[in-house]
């Protein structure tokens, strides 16, 4: 062994040849007790003397002896040995973990309360939420029972309205929710035939894409699609061609672009703006835009606009007016016929939906009682209410900003706190409704558990599955019935609120204002950059931000004040587009008199959508707020199912600023 290993010594370098046998001798016994190879023991020794004794000129017993202690000292303790300090490498670390494990597992087969159930406190590490999944299963399976206590159970107020649009509008419970019972009673049968038609629009993420190839050709590519996209909507809407941004044009003429500030990273303001055409017209030029001439104007970075204006030099274009809606979505429309099968089908009590937004606990604790106070309201038939037809929740579930998930000294792993303490929660609600009520669940950038990109796949379907649930891409555009009805969990009006620049000649309700930008932009997130903290993919922006439909019903969460109202949806046609073309005739010295181009207009009639901010379920330490909406049929169609003849074949708008009634309650 001697020779072996003062072989091995002197090939890692000169220090070691020569050595006092008695040194080596020692060396020998120290490698034996701690059963290393000559090998293995010349390369520990070479390293401590590397690191330790860099001024020795050759190995000493003293240096043989501070090898012990330190070989001693690193050396991994047996499983469950207590450790005196804090320091830990990788394979003491995983000694450790595991011996957690095995404490816990043996204390749950013991019929003795763990340390989980103690409430002993773990730091949270990728290597131990690796370590601990492959313990047993156990924590999968449990479903966490919130306790009641804390401010949230001092609440005051609990059910009040704080907000409402059409409260006239008297709604009626469904027939036999009354005679419904906590396990699924009679009623259950005659609620299923009432569950609404359901189908999600456009083309959401699917669960298994791939994310982080987001490229700079698709950050462009992205870009220009939206410009284009609204030329050629402005060119059919005003019969002509778009002039280039950065070409002088002496008359007015029309020019579309996307709105960006001089200063990368500035604030955008009226001084500050610039119109970036589209690389087809205009080679992606940037021209100083002037608004000071816009009677009324409201932009932000990235939107995509359409003016009328002159370009006296080529370099400054001066914008006479702006044309909302020229990349606006188009407005859904159903036949008479089909809304009358709809109507038949919910009756008069129409159809009914509760959203909510998290985050779904309180700030002082993880027991996700406000969820459990949701999902009670949702469950106990009342007064002129009855389970909804649809439970819309909208993350996060498992939210980054909870003060005890940011000291990381949670014992559990963030996908077990999602399983159990709500999927639990939730399968427990459904099998308690049966299936009169859908829930659907929408994720958030904010969820731990889940991917931080956006557009955001939808949450995994086989835990949801299993529960019962619908698991929907963030943003999403679904069909319920007749009604097409748009969410994002990302604060659209937060973020638009920040950065955007606006003139009016009228008093406006701003918080709508913000929310119709949407989908006059056609897209659940037209910012760009995005805000500070959304991880925006422009790989994926094109098709899973895109908006179909302009919605009948916008959700849009945020943490600005709760409401329910109107927002205008602006559509490039009719009157607007008439109004356009007459103003390009007359600066053509075109003969035709601005009558004539407004007799040419189509009729559009004025139309608006429900925009809703259900507030958060839980805020700080007490209740938040949520949304119950109740859709009535429309009384055309109530009428043709009544076998009324239908007044046309066309499909029609759904008008659901008159018919549908939304109360903000206090959860």
């Amino acid at each position: 062994m001697d020779a072996d290993l003062a072989r091995c010594l002197a090939i890692r370098g000169t220090l070691y040849k020569g050595i006092d046998p008695s040194v080596l001798s020692q060396l020998t016994s120290v490698v034996q007790q701690h059963e290393m190879t000559a090998k293995q023991a010349a390369a520990a020794f070479d390293k401590f003397m590397t690191v330790h004794r860099q001024q020795s000129a050759s190995a000493s017993a003293e240096d043989v002896s501070a090898f012990r202690c330190e070989l001693t000292r690193s050396k991994p303790q047996p499983l469950g040995v207590a450790r005196t300090n804090n320091l830990f490498n990788r394979v003491s670390l995983d000694d450790m973990v595991l011996a957690d494990v095995a404490t816990v597992n043996g204390a749950e087969k013991a019929g003795t309360p763990s340390s989980a159930q103690q409430g002993a406190s773990q730091r949270i590490t990728p290597y131990m939420s690796r370590v601990a999944a492959r313990s047993a299963s156990a924590s999968k399976a449990y479903v966490h029972t919130p306790t009641t206590g804390g401010k949230f159970a001092e609440r005051q107020g609990a059910g009040s309205v704080v907000a409402s649009l059409n409260s006239h509008l008297e709604v009626l419970a469904a027939a036999g929710s009354e005679a419904m019972d906590v396990d699924g009673g009679e009623g259950h049968a005659a609620a299923a035939s009432l569950r609404c038609d359901f189908a999600v629009l456009g083309q959401p993420l699917p669960a298994d894409c791939k994310y982080m190839v987001d490229r700079l050709e698709d950050k462009v590519g992205y870009l220009e699609q939206r410009i284009l996209a609204a030329e050629v909507a402005a060119e059919a809407a005003l019969g002509c061609e778009v002039h280039p941004a950065a070409t002088a044009a002496q008359q007015l003429a029309l020019f579309v672009g996307r709105v960006c500030c001089d200063t990368e990273n500035g604030r955008l303001n009226a001084q500050s703006l610039l119109l970036e055409g589209s690389q087809k017209s205009s080679q992606g030029s940037r021209v100083r835009l002037d608004v000071s001439h816009c009677a009324a104007y409201r932009l932000f970075p990235g939107q995509v606009v359409a003016l009328l204006g002159t370009n006296p030099s080529g370099h400054y274009i001066v914008a006479s007016s702006m044309l909302p809606g020229a990349a606006a979505a188009p407005l859904p429309r159903t036949g008479l016929e089909a809304l009358a099968g709809y109507a038949s089908a919910t009756g008069q009590e129409g159809l009914s939906l509760v959203a909510a937004a998290g985050p779904f606990t309180s700030s002082d604790d993880l027991e996700y009682a406000p969820l459990a106070a949701l999902l009670d309201y949702c469950a106990a038939p009342g007064r002129g209410r009855s389970p909804p037809h649809l439970l819309l929740l909208v993350g996060p579930f498992v939210d980054e900003q909870h003060p005890l998930l940011r000291q990381g000294t949670l014992d559990q792993r963030f996908e077990d706190v999602y399983a159990s303490r709500v999927l639990g929660q939730i399968s427990r609600f459904v099998a308690r409704v049966g299936s009169r009520t859908r829930v659907l669940l929408l994720p958030s950038t904010r969820d731990l558990h889940h991917h931080p990109v956006l557009p955001q796949p939808p949450l995994p379907e086989g835990q949801a599955r299993s529960a019962g649930v619908t698991s929907l891409a963030n943003p999403s555009t679904l069909r319920c019935n007749e009604v097409v009805v748009g969410v994002c969990a990302a604060d659209w009006l937060m973020a638009c609120n920040r950065e955007e620049v606006a003139r009016s000649t009228q008093p406006q309700d701003r918080l709508p204002e913000l929310a119709a930008l949407l989908p006059a932009q056609q897209s659940y997130m037209p910012l760009f950059p995005a805000p500070l903290g959304t991880p925006l993919d422009c790989s994926k922006a094109a098709t899973a931000l895109h908006m179909p439909y302009a919605p009948d019903l916008l959700l849009v969460p945020s943490d600005l004040a709760p409401f329910a109202k109107l927002c205008p949806l602006h559509q490039l046609e009719g009157a607007p587009a008439a109004a356009a073309r007459a103003a390009l005739a007359a600066a053509s010295g075109d003969a035709q008199p601005a009558a004539a181009a407004q007799a040419q207009a189509t009729f559009v009639p004025d139309c608006s959508a429900v925009c809703i901010n259900p507030g958060r379920l839980a805020k700080g330490a007490s209740g938040g707020t949520f949304a119950d909406i109740r859709i009535l049929p429309l009384a055309e169609a109530v009428n043709v199912a009544a076998g009324a003849p239908a007044a046309t074949n066309a499909p029609v708008l759904h008008q659901l600023s008159s018919r549908c009634r939304v109360d903000i309650k206090r959860i």
